[in-house]
């Protein structure tokens, strides 16, 4: 049996958070070997409890029904990635709390030299919608792969201006493949399939959650070798977590500019480049 089963073990049965799997693989050397552990050197972990010891022991029963969904998933086309995979893209490995397993459907990972995150509100306006689709036709233009949020608004307009082009883009999302959020987003989320990827951290059927949604940032930035911020406003809690997020992962971030907007000016007082828009392109391709 492979170690992929066991790194779905620890994840999904025994509940095990990207954090405390990097301390479990650091302190017994694969995910096979936590199984042998005995409960004194995983009580000896910080934060481990008795009651988590023996969910992990436990875990152990699921591995025959975990063979069995992994077959299930190939026959469905969706991949596995495992941070112990060599495919598994270095850039996450880099982030602090690197998923330990990712789900699939599509190309992925895509052998490009360029990633950029292209990300914003959900209540975007009519215009914030035609810069991101500009953006994004322009950066499959340029040979670099779209990556955003499958959300309402601008990650939407992101993705669909690289599809139009013909490009590459990946939609990261806070819930299972069967569970594509926002619904209306169903026929666009097949389409990135064939032009990219769909990827999650969550099995099949899990559904959509806000701490979820604000999970899938870590993952959409740390893919990306850079963060463009198209529109934000006071209703944007997602869009500054990724603008956090760059800046705690040493990403370039940038931001267009918009007048008499206090959450870009904000953005900008903490180090975000302006930019006018595709215009301004391939200065931002240029500083990668």
């Amino acid at each position: 049996m492979g170690y992929r089963e066991y790194v779905i073990a620890l994840r999904e049965k025994a509940k095990i958070g990207p954090k405390t799997f990097q301390l479990l693989l650091m302190t017994f050397g694969s995910p096979e070997n936590v199984y042998k552990a005995t409960s004194d050197e995983l009580l000896s972990l910080p934060r481990m409890t008795s009651e988590k010891v023996e969910e992990i022991y436990e875990s152990e029963d699921f591995l025959p029904e975990i063979r069995d969904h992994i077959l299930y998933l190939e026959e469905m086309g969706i991949g596995i990635s495992t941070i112990l995979d060599e495919s598994y893209p270095q850039s996450l490995k880099e982030i602090g709390d690197p998923p330990p397993l990712l789900y699939f459907k599509g190309e992925f990972p895509i052998q490009n030299d360029l990633f950029v995150a292209v990300v914003g509100t959900h209540h975007a306006t009519e215009e914030g919608i035609e810069k991101a689709v500009q953006l994004g036709k322009a950066l499959a233009q340029r040979k670099t792969v779209v990556v955003s949020g499958l959300a309402r608004g601008i990650d939407t307009a992101a993705h669909v201006g690289a599809i139009k082009e013909n490009g590459k883009t990946y939609a990261v999302f806070g819930a299972g493949l069967n569970q594509i959020f926002p619904s209306e987003n169903v026929s666009l989320a097949e389409q990135i399939s064939k032009n990219g990827a769909l990827i999650t951290e969550y099995n099949l059927d899990v559904p959509v959650k806000v701490g979820r949604l604000m999970a899938r940032n870590r993952i959409v930035v740390g893919l990306s070798q850079a963060v463009l911020i198209v529109e934000v406003n006071e209703e944007s809690p997602g869009t500054m977590d990724a603008a956090n997020l760059a800046r705690d992962q040493g990403k370039p971030l940038f931001v267009v500019r918009k007048e008499s907007s206090q959450e870009v000016e904000d953005l900008i007082q903490k180090g975000a480049v302006p930019i006018e828009g595709v215009k301004d392109l391939d200065l931002v391709l240029n500083y990668l």
